[in-house]
């Protein structure tokens, strides 16, 4: 008996009737095993029991209805399954912390998406990240055969959004079971010779179906979108805010600390709706196995020059990056050879006024070309380093971390916080956004000083 086959069975079972009132012996009988042994495969497989599985996808889909419907509450009770609303309440507030009432006029997010095995990994390594980021999940995502729909502007601002809705009036005038599919999008690139002249951007929005797919839309065509394995994470909103906040945590933070790397495979969005209303989001990073853990080193470097724009406040990174971005395009004699690619700011105060950012290139030493009061030029202390050669993982506070508990967890280092912390990308500017981009991230250290006990005769 294949198990995962019968549990997900079992779960396929659950979600066409989750506003139903399901009996056990039928979800058992589905499943095509005995009732006690469904509770031990499903708790296996799934790590919940069959019951709380149940409980937290109807809570999941009243959530929904609380928010996005005009609905009363003990309208939502009886759609999902409940008897009566102290029944639905006493559920609610165990699961979510909270009553419906209060749920409903908060800005809090509850969601607990439905269980796919085929995509579900277990990945035992990872227990104290999975600890630390409980909503971002690792998934083998299955090859799709799917509707895809290329949208083009010449602005990138809005860009998925406007495709979005294009495919919506398409899905609308199209005979489509909107409760079978599934959307995505994804940014692409158009071939450069094409596009030379128009600089036209491009998002793909593509729907993925439970059946196969043999006949296409109007204005849609059939193509594969290669599988592979992904970190999902859910925002709470559709908001620009939140949907960059959690590529940054999964790119920046989760990815360095986690025992896999960037995968080739294509970027995802997926689009939850409620009523045909945009709701919340799932992204999709690419990832795949680490086969060589980064070393870090100890290395002596000497001092070296650096050519920068210090920007403080909301938007620093973004600011310093354009600053230095205007400057370079204005001083075009700059050798870039011995030059590199530099960063820095201070992450102790992230979400402070205070905050800054420094982008920047090392080793000018001509002050007179110059040209703005935004560039600044400083000499910076060499010394001895904590040093990681890592791929480009955003703003780097998950390799900070990382040096810092190597730091913390030996015997020999302190931190020196009279220097400062540096990074350096490859030589000939480019952002640091850039994920295929190799950088240096250096923490000063120094040696702890050994105690000398002296006994008195």
């Amino acid at each position: 008996m294949n198990y995962l086959v019968s549990v997900q069975a079992a779960i396929d079972f659950i979600e066409e009737n989750i506003e139903e009132k399901i009996e056990l012996e039928e979800v058992a009988k589905k499943a095509a095993v005995s009732l006690p042994h469904l509770y031990r495969m499903f708790y296996s497989l799934t790590g919940y029991p069959v019951k709380d599985y149940m409980r937290k996808r109807k809570i999941s889909i009243a959530s929904d209805h609380l928010k996005y419907s005009k609905r009363s509450i003990l309208d939502i009770a009886l759609i999902v399954g409940f008897e009566s609303q102290a029944s639905f309440t006493k559920s609610f507030k165990k699961i979510v912390g909270i009553t419906p009432k209060v749920y409903q006029e908060s800005d809090l997010f509850f969601s607990f998406d439905r269980i796919d095995l085929y995509e579900k990994i277990n990945y035992l390594e990872g227990r104290e990240l999975f600890d630390r980021y409980p909503d971002i999940k690792v998934i083998q995502l299955k090859e799709m055969t799917v509707l895809s729909y290329i949208h083009k502007s010449n602005l990138l601002d809005g860009i998925e959004k406007d495709a979005l809705i294009v495919v919506q009036k398409l899905i609308q005038k199209s005979d489509l079971d909107q409760k079978k599919m599934r959307l995505f999008g994804r940014n692409i690139e158009f071939d450069e010779v094409l596009d030379e002249k128009s600089k036209l951007y491009a998002y793909e929005i593509i729907i993925s179906f439970e059946e196969p797919i043999f006949n296409s839309i109007a204005g849609m065509q059939i193509k594969t979108i290669q599988g592979g394995m992904y970190a999902v994470g859910v925002t709470p909103s559709t908001s620009d805010y939140s949907v960059i906040s959690l590529w940054n945590q999964m790119y920046s933070e989760w990815l360095p600390k986690s025992s896999f790397t960037e995968g080739s495979h294509t970027y995802l969005e997926e689009y939850i709706t409620f009523n045909e209303k945009l709701v919340r989001m799932k992204l999709y990073l690419p990832i795949k196995r680490q086969l060589k853990a980064e070393l870090i080193k100890v290395e002596e470097t000497e001092s070296f020059c650096v050519a920068y724009s210090r920007i403080y406040g909301y938007d620093c990174q973004k600011k310093a990056d354009e600053t230095l971005s205007e400057w370079l395009q204005l001083n075009p004699s700059i050798d870039y050879s011995n030059c590199l690619l530099y960063f820095s700011y201070n992450y102790d105060a992230e979400n402070e006024l205070g905050h800054w950012c420094e982008y920047g290139i090392t080793n000018y030493f001509r002050h007179e070309d110059i040209t703005t009061h935004k560039i600044n030029q400083k000499k910076l202390d060499g010394g001895l380093f904590a040093v990681i050669e890592t791929k480009s993982y955003g703003t780097l506070t998950g390799i900070l971390e990382i040096i810092h508990r190597w730091i913390v967890s030996g015997e020999k280092y302190i931190l020196d916080d009279s220097r400062q912390w540096f990074a350096q990308y490859q030589s000939s500017y480019v952002s640091s956004s850039d994920n295929n981009v190799c950088v240096r991230v250096y923490l000063p250290i120094i040696e702890k000083e050994q105690t000398v006990w002296v006994t008195e005769l």
